[in-house]
C-alpha cells in the first residue's frame, strides 16, 4: 500500500547516552525505539488510525476490482469509422454467431458476450472481469480470425463502457445509428442476436438485449423515425425512381448491381414500386 522510509540511528553503546534510546524517523516524525532492535529488527507498532488507513485502502481496491468485474464493453466498428473491405473481412455470419460468441466467453477475462454484425458494423459486447485485458484479448481474437492487424482493427475501432455501452445498444436497436434514419433491418438483427443468446450464454448482455429490443420497438411505435424510407435498398429505389420521368416507371428497365441480400431487398421494393423489367449484374 506504499513505502516508509525509515532511517536508524547508531545502535552502538557508544554513540548515545544509557538514558537514551536511538530513534526511528519514519517520515518527518522520529519514534523512540527500545533495545530489541539490538539484532538488527525494527518493529513498528501502528496506531489504530494508521490500520484504518490500511484497511481503508484494501477495502479501495477491493472496491475497484468489484467494479471491474461489473464492466459492459462494446467494441465497435461501422460504416461511419471503417472501410467496406475491412468490415467484409471481419464479418461473422448468423450461422456462425452462437460459435464466435462460445470463442469469446472461452477468452480469460470474458464472462459473457454477443456478436452484431451486419453490412454495416462489426459490434462485440462483452462483460469483463477486467476493461483492458478483455478488451486485449477480444481484438486479438478478431485479428486472428479475420486476418487483419491488431493496429489497423485499434485504428478504426471506438470502445465505450458500461452506460454509454449501453446507451449505443438502444441507439442501435432504434434506427438511431444506421445510414437511414429509423432503418427496420437492425431491429430485426437485434432481435436475432437475442435469439442466438438463449442457449446459456449469460444474464447480463442477453438482458440488455431484450432491454434494447424493446428501446427499439418504443422509438418506432411512439416517434415518427419509420415513416418514409427506412433503409439502404428502400432509399436507393426512392432516389432511382426520382430520376426517371414521370409515368415512366411501369416500362422502365431498372438495372441492379449485385446479387446478395441488400441486391434482393433492392428488387423487392422494385416490384412493389410496379417495376417489371430488370436486369441483374454480378
Amino acid at each position: 500500500f506504499g513505502a516508509f522510509v525509515v532511517t536508524q540511528t547508531s545502535l552502538s553503546s557508544k554513540h548515545h547516552s544509557p538514558s537514551s534510546s536511538p530513534t526511528m524517523l519514519l517520515g518527518t516524525r522520529a519514534f523512540p525505539m527500545n533495545n530489541k532492535t539490538a539484532r538488527g529488527l525494527i518493529r513498528c507498532e501502528l496506531s489504530s488510525s494508521s490500520v484504518s488507513a490500511l484497511q481503508q485502502l484494501k477495502k479501495s481496491a477491493i472496491d475497484r476490482y468489484t467494479k471491474e468485474r461489473s464492466s459492459i464493453v462494446v467494441i465497435g466498428l461501422s460504416i461511419h469509422t471503417t472501410p467496406l473491405e475491412m468490415l467484409e473481412k471481419l464479418a461473422i455470419p448468423v450461422a456462425e454467431w452462437p460459435q464466435a460468441i462460445s470463442e469469446l466467453c472461452a477468452l480469460n477475462h470474458i464472462e459473457e458476450a454477443a456478436v452484431l454484425s451486419t453490412c454495416n458494423r462489426m459490434k462485440i459486447y462483452v462483460l469483463a472481469l477486467s476493461q483492458h485485458r478483455g478488451v486485449r484479448e477480444v481484438t486479438q481474437w478478431m485479428s486472428k480470425r479475420s486476418g487483419i492487424l491488431v493496429s489497423d482493427i485499434c485504428h478504426h475501432w471506438f470502445l465505450l463502457y458500461n452506460k454509454d455501452a449501453t446507451q449505443h445498444l438502444f441507439e442501435v436497436s432504434a434506427g438511431l445509428d444506421s445510414l437511414v434514419l429509423g432503418e427496420g433491418q437492425i431491429l430485426s438483427q437485434v432481435k436475432q442476436v437475442k435469439e442466438k443468446l438463449r442457449n446459456g450464454f449469460g444474464m447480463v448482455i442477453p438482458g440488455l438485449f431484450e432491454k434494447a429490443i424493446t428501446a427499439g420497438k418504443r422509438a418506432r411505435a411512439e416517434t415518427g423515425i419509420a415513416s418514409g424510407a427506412v433503409s439502404v435498398s428502400s432509399a436507393a429505389v426512392e432516389l432511382a425512381f426520382t430520376k426517371l420521368p414521370p409515368g415512366s416507371a411501369s416500362s422502365a428497365t431498372m438495372l441492379v448491381v449485385g446479387a446478395g441480400k441488400m441486391g434482393k431487398l433492392v428488387i423487392k421494393h422494385l416490384v412493389a414500386k410496379g417495376c417489371t423489367r430488370m436486369v441483374v449484374v454480378n
